[in-house]
């Protein structure tokens, strides 16, 4: 992925390129990790002073609906997103929110998906695993 290709799909489907949208894809591209919206919108701040939360939001919805942009739902409502770069899954810390990625699926938990439902077409699916990463454990912040 790349910001051409996103600008594309923004061109092509006749929404506006805005700088601050070229922005919120920049931060993006360049994060490596899943972001939240609030951290997107604190990064994007740092060129655009005034861009609102909304437009952030907006941005993102935007992104999803073009199908390039992953969502990550964590227990507690809370969503971090990335551009879908490859077939990942990740593990996340309560603690701190960080979010690594693994390349490899649970694939008999997919095999038993189909098994034991024969009718239903699976056309895609997420995996996390929600735990504590060594930091927030060696510095007890692990929430009780």
């Amino acid at each position: 992925m790349n910001l051409n290709q996103v600008l594309a799909g923004f061109r092509e489907r006749g929404l506006k390129l805005t700088p601050q949208r070229q922005q919120i894809v920049m931060v993006l591209l360049a994060a490596g990790r899943p972001l939240s919206a609030r951290e997107i919108a604190d990064l994007v701040h740092r060129s655009f002073p005034n861009i609102g939360l909304g437009t952030v939001y907006r941005t993102l919805e935007a992104l999803r609906g073009f199908g390039l942009l992953d969502e990550i739902l964590f227990p507690d409502g809370g969503k971090r997103f990335e551009f879908h770069r490859q077939h990942q899954h990740h593990l996340i810390c309560l603690g701190c929110g960080q979010a690594v990625a693994f390349p490899f699926c649970p694939a008999d938990c997919l095999v038993k998906v189909a098994e034991q439902n024969p009718d239903f077409e699976v056309r895609g699916h997420t995996f996390a695993v929600f735990g504590y990463c060594r930091d927030c454990r060696e510095t007890g912040g692990q929430g009780e």
